[in-house]
């Protein structure tokens, strides 16, 4: 094979991958913008950092929302993952558990978990919490999961592969969202986690 050919190869093998991930940047951008909350049993919030005992603007953003169905009666429980980071006492999920019951959310309707550190990890976790449900058996539980939009296609394909049926709701007001470059950083990044996930189921 002679120089020409081998670069019109890679030139081919270079415009596949381009197409690729330009598609699945469309698609995350697709899922980032779709809501599809409605009164279900439980609300799932993804973990995310949290700064000296109170959470992150990107944690309390999901928080917030997370309070927002609750209030508007869209589900009676809440679920919320988030292991301890590196050098820290207290979870994530901890964290968020104080805050919502400062909010005035009941605390026997909260349900933590306090290990995971990945977002595989987070719906493995919530998946644990769910088999204690009394219809997660006969999968009539409903679940609202609530994060940042770039999360969902992947957070929506983990739960399926989990064999949790989800309704995803993204938080509108993030301070990923509300600024279109950091957002679009995040979903670069994405795409490749979701490729990542695929191949390797991390």
């Amino acid at each position: 094979m002679n120089v020409k050919n081998c670069l019109k190869i890679l030139i081919s093998i270079i415009i596949v991958i381009f197409t690729i991930f330009f598609i699945l940047i469309l698609k995350i951008y697709y899922y980032a913008n779709i809501d599809e909350a409605q009164k279900s049993d439980v609300i799932i919030v993804l973990g995310a950092s949290q700064w000296n005992g109170n959470p992150s603007p990107v944690f309390k953003s999901r928080l917030d929302h997370a309070f927002f169905l609750y209030n508007n009666n869209m589900a009676s429980q809440i679920i919320l993952t988030g292991g301890v980071g590196k050098d820290e006492k207290i979870s994530e999920s901890q964290v968020g558990k104080s805050y919502l019951i400062n909010k005035g959310v009941k605390s026997q309707n909260i349900f933590i978990e306090e290990v995971s550190q990945t977002s595989w990890q987070n719906l493995q976790m919530a998946e644990k919490i769910l088999k204690n449900f009394e219809n997660f058996h006969n999968n009539s539980v409903s679940v609202i999961l609530v994060s940042d939009g770039f999360h969902m296609m992947r957070l929506k394909k983990m739960s399926k592969d989990l064999g949790i049926q989800v309704l995803t709701s993204p938080v509108q007001k993030s301070p990923i969202k509300n600024n279109q470059l950091v957002e679009f950083k995040y979903i670069l990044r994405e795409s490749l986690v979701y490729v990542l996930y695929l191949l390797f189921k991390i």
